[in-house]
């Protein structure tokens, strides 16, 4: 993968999309360097397209920025994360409320689609192509409530947690049962139970973000942190 397959107007916008992937999907792991120098050698891009992603990514929380150090991918900090799932749970079964009754048709036939999207990803062993599909499907469900500031804080919380999922593996099974989930939701939407939607919602991250927060401090006490 390259930079020319991502989105953006400059070649800041498309470096800084690159280098969000890879920090979300756990390419990098935290307290990792991001060296300038390197980054522009391997992208094929000058120093200054580098130099703006990576303030960018330091204002969403994914890099931190040391005099001394340079840039380094932000370590997992347990008690904020608990503190920013905590909203997001909120936040999302608000977005997902609000879904029931503004999602467009075009809306739903998309979301059900990414539901299709994680079958077959599941079903092909491609964790990384379900990965993508989850987040899509999640960004989309949360901008069909048509609140554009609620999505602004949803994406910005996402943003500053996402990259915490890299330390634990993804099981079939639950993977399986969470794509029920997601397609039980889609139909919740198409006819427009709103308590349905919100339960399977709230029950899912409340789950999920329980995982993560479990393996964490598992992974924390086993290196004696």
């Amino acid at each position: 993968m390259t930079i020319g397959d991502f989105e953006g107007n400059t070649k800041s916008d498309k470096v800084y999309e690159y280098l969000k992937e890879r920090i979300l999907t756990g390419a990098y792991n935290p307290g990792d360097r991001l060296v300038i120098r390197e980054v522009s050698r391997q992208l094929g891009v000058s120093d200054i397209p580098v130099r703006e992603a990576i303030k960018k990514l330091a204002s969403d929380g994914l890099l931190e920025l040391k005099s001394h150090s340079g840039a380094r991918i932000a370590p997992l900090n347990i008690k904020n994360l608990e503190e920013i799932f905590t909203i997001r749970v909120e936040l999302e079964t608000l977005a997902t409320r609000l879904a029931v009754d503004a999602a467009t048709s075009e809306e739903l036939d998309l979301l059900e689609s990414h539901v299709q999207s994680m079958d077959e990803s599941i079903q092909n062993n491609d964790i990384p192509t379900y990965t993508a599909s989850n987040r899509q499907f999640h960004q989309l469900l949360y901008r069909a409530s048509h609140a554009p500031i609620l999505v602004e804080m949803i994406e910005n919380l996402f943003m500053r947690s996402e990259n915490s999922k890299m330390i634990f593996h993804h099981d079939p099974a639950r993977l399986r049962a969470s794509n029920e989930e997601h397609r039980a939701v889609v139909e919740a939407l198409r006819s427009k139970d709103r308590e349905k939607a919100v339960s399977v919602i709230r029950a899912q991250k409340e789950s999920g973000f329980k995982i993560v927060i479990d393996a964490l401090k598992l992974s924390r006490s086993l290196l004696g942190g």
